[in-house]
């Protein structure tokens, strides 16, 4: 099987397609794809290697579940909504969801619940829930509006893996009438022209290359266990020991439809890094005439919300010195992308989906090999971003 890249980058940006290259061999991939638009031109657009799961080589229509990349798209949704007045980032929740304000979180808002400041980074334990239904649906809806958060909201950050989508979810449902999935293929994936979605079509489960760990997923419950009682890494713990992380039997068609249908707009899109690297690439300025996100918006959405609060033991797959804006991720050393001005976020397994606003670049990298993220990034879109840099 010729697992040479396909695809092509533009005069001027051939370093990206030899570190793409490079990857394969050094620190290795399976299947992968990376995309970058500069000025809102695609200047690459690459993909390569062997889905090993299906015994084929990464096909150009591949589409790829991107873990919490997703958070960026769901944060790009929510940035296109306090654009048109419909979401308040500085509203209390309760105003939009009134079953919420209780329990120490009368005065939580929209940005807390955006910025991982809310203090519900899992469902409470004992609710019964497992699998999809931690992640979606009535049931843990309700759970969250009922439970009395871990710390203040407001006044401490740690990551909510999965509950960052379940409650912005519930509180765009509520402030709008539709999920964010509706609102992703509306304002994003059909006005651009990109394959993106929250709850994959059945006839497209073909199209999707698995991702598997190399070894354990950094969300297992490890690590920990002489945290002190009562310590929120105690909390955690006890959470993931009820609540392992699960990824789908891909020899089962069945529970393989159930994980690609589910709406979970923090980590369950399906997409590809073509759509990735447009998207940002859109919220920094027009493509093919369309921009999503407006300079005031932007701006708004980028300011930091948790520089200065406690950040609580790493939760994720980001790395340890994790910021957040409203919903995008903020540079950091564990997502340093191209400086300061980068913002996006990272996925687990090592996927990635940023933009710049100094250097005016967008980038999107998907790969079905999965590691844990380093406390300086994975190597393999280090070496892709650094190309980059060094075409501009």
């Amino acid at each position: 099987m010729d697992l040479e890249p396909e695809g092509f980058v533009e005069q001027g940006y051939g370093a990206v397609g030899d570190a793409f290259r490079r990857n394969f061999q050094d620190p290795g991939e399976d299947a992968a794809a990376v995309a970058v638009f500069h000025g809102g031109r695609l200047v690459a657009d690459l993909w390569g290697g062997e889905d090993v799961v299906n015994r084929r080589a990464m096909p150009r229509d591949g589409l790829m579940m991107v873990a919490s990349c997703s958070k960026g798209i769901t944060a790009t949704v929510l940035a296109m909504l306090v654009q048109q007045g419909r979401i308040d980032p500085d509203e209390r929740v309760g105003t939009y969801w009134p079953e919420f304000a209780v329990n120490g979180k009368e005065r939580a808002t929209v940005g807390m619940v955006a910025s991982h400041t809310v203090g519900l980074p899992y469902p409470p334990l004992g609710t019964g829930l497992q699998g999809l239904d931690l992640h979606r649906g009535e049931a843990v809806t309700r759970a969250l509006a009922a439970a009395e958060p871990l710390w203040e909201p407001g006044t401490a950050m740690a990551y909510h893996p999965v509950t960052y989508g379940t409650l912005l979810d519930e509180i765009v449902r509520r402030a709008t009438g539709s999920t964010i999935a509706s609102h992703v293929r509306r304002m994003v994936a059909e006005p651009l022209g990109v394959e993106m979605w929250m709850g994959l079509p059945a006839e497209l489960d073909g199209r999707v290359v698995p991702g598997l760990w190399e070894q354990a997923s950094p969300m297992a419950p490890t690590g920990e266990e002489d945290a002190e009682p009562g310590s929120y890494a105690a909390r955690r713990l006890a959470f993931l020991r009820e609540n392992p992380p699960m990824d789908p039997d891909f020899t089962d068609p069945q529970e393989v439809r159930a994980h690609y249908a589910a709406e979970r707009p923090g980590i369950g899109a399906i997409t590809n890094a073509r759509a990735l690297a447009t998207m940002y690439a859109a919220v920094l300025g027009p493509v093919d005439g369309t921009r999503l996100v407006d300079e005031s918006t932007l701006e708004l959405a980028l300011t930091p919300r948790t520089d200065d609060v406690e950040t609580l033991i790493e939760s994720g797959t980001a790395g340890p010195d994790i910021r957040f804006g409203l919903g995008y991720q903020l540079a950091s050393p564990s997502m340093p992308g191209f400086g300061p001005s980068s913002f996006g976020h990272t996925g687990a397994g090592a996927r990635l989906g940023i933009a710049d606003t100094e250097h005016q670049v967008a980038f999107g990298y998907v790969c079905s090999r999965m590691r844990n993220i380093g406390p300086h990034g994975d190597p393999r879109w280090a070496a892709l971003v650094e190309a980059i840099r060094g075409c501009l």
